[in-house]
């Protein structure tokens, strides 16, 4: 989560200098996140400290909310939110950072990755199983969903047909 779209892009180049193909989600709201969660079950949540309408306790708060073992790594650009480091870190944030130098930024998350991923191998191992049954489960009902509206155009063209050959009917009998 970032308010500003060119450190997304910024951030989103260091990711990868980490990460082959990392799977990245942005979001802008509060509601966006709460429904992103329950959607998808990312290994890990960034976010900067403020945002727009809300910070980085309300984003602890929607995540620890629907699942405690997504770990939050807060990272800003602002000094000034170091005072809340440790507060954001006893709310349940797994890393705070600062963004500068960004160019170094993936160096500084490489460690915590790391840890991270050791310590929360069973979390992400089940997060992949989710996400997995997840994505079998949308298309199974984007294949249903597909089937019935087909259907449906069926059922209405053959609807349509019988409405035709009723009306050719009426037709022939009154040249007879």
């Amino acid at each position: 989560m970032e308010d500003l779209v060119s450190d997304i892009f910024l951030l989103q180049r260091q990711l990868k200098k980490i990460c082959k193909d990392p799977e990245i989600r942005f979001v802008e709201s509060k509601l966006a996140l709460a429904n992103a969660i329950k959607n998808y079950i990312p290994d890990f949540v960034l976010c900067d400290f403020n945002l727009n309408g809300f910070d980085a306790f309300d984003v602890i708060e929607i995540i620890q909310g629907y699942n405690p073992d997504i770990p939050v790594i807060i990272i800003t650009g602002n000094l000034k939110n170091q005072e809340n480091e440790q507060k954001l870190l006893a709310e349940g944030a797994s890393g705070f950072f600062l963004k500068d130098p960004l160019e170094t930024l993936n160096e500084r998350l490489l460690p915590l990755f790391v840890t991270l991923s050791e310590e929360k191998k069973s979390e992400l191992d089940e997060f992949s199983k989710k996400r997995k049954e997840m994505d079998a489960y949308r298309k199974n009902v984007d294949f249903l969903r597909q089937h019935e509206t087909l259907s449906a155009e069926n059922d209405a063209s053959k609807e349509s047909n019988l409405k035709e050959e009723g009306f050719f009917s009426k037709i022939k009998k009154l040249f007879k």
